[in-house]
């Protein structure tokens, strides 16, 4: 399983994401993914099958304009190294389950997006 924490990757992935027309469960996939759920663990997560992570997935991938998973995660790490280059404070934001259990950022984040 992940060993990513979730507080820290939220400030990156909502910079990431900003500007891009994901749902929240996508956005919620994004986040998976940047902590490095395979299908079937962020299936599980989410509370879905695999086959619609892996749709949710492509969608994800033509959405934001890559190839695949390795892409958004060279991407969040870019924002990241820019953040930290700047100067910019990379600050918590809280998390909470949606009713499906799957995990989103709380409403500061969400309006961040």
């Amino acid at each position: 399983m992940p060993h990513i924490e979730i507080d820290s990757l939220t400030p990156i992935a909502a910079k990431y994401m900003d500007g891009k027309s994901l749902t929240p469960a996508e956005r919620s996939e994004v986040l998976r993914i940047a902590q490095g759920f395979a299908c079937k663990d962020s299936a599980a997560a989410a509370n879905v099958s695999p086959e619609t992570i892996r749709a949710r997935r492509k969608r994800i991938y033509r959405k934001v304009h890559v190839a695949g998973a390795a892409e958004i995660i060279s991407g969040l790490l870019s924002i990241s190294l820019q953040m930290l280059a700047s100067g910019e404070k990379v600050e918590p934001k809280t998390v909470a389950p949606t009713a499906q259990g799957e995990t989103t950022a709380a409403a500061p984040l969400v309006a961040a997006m």
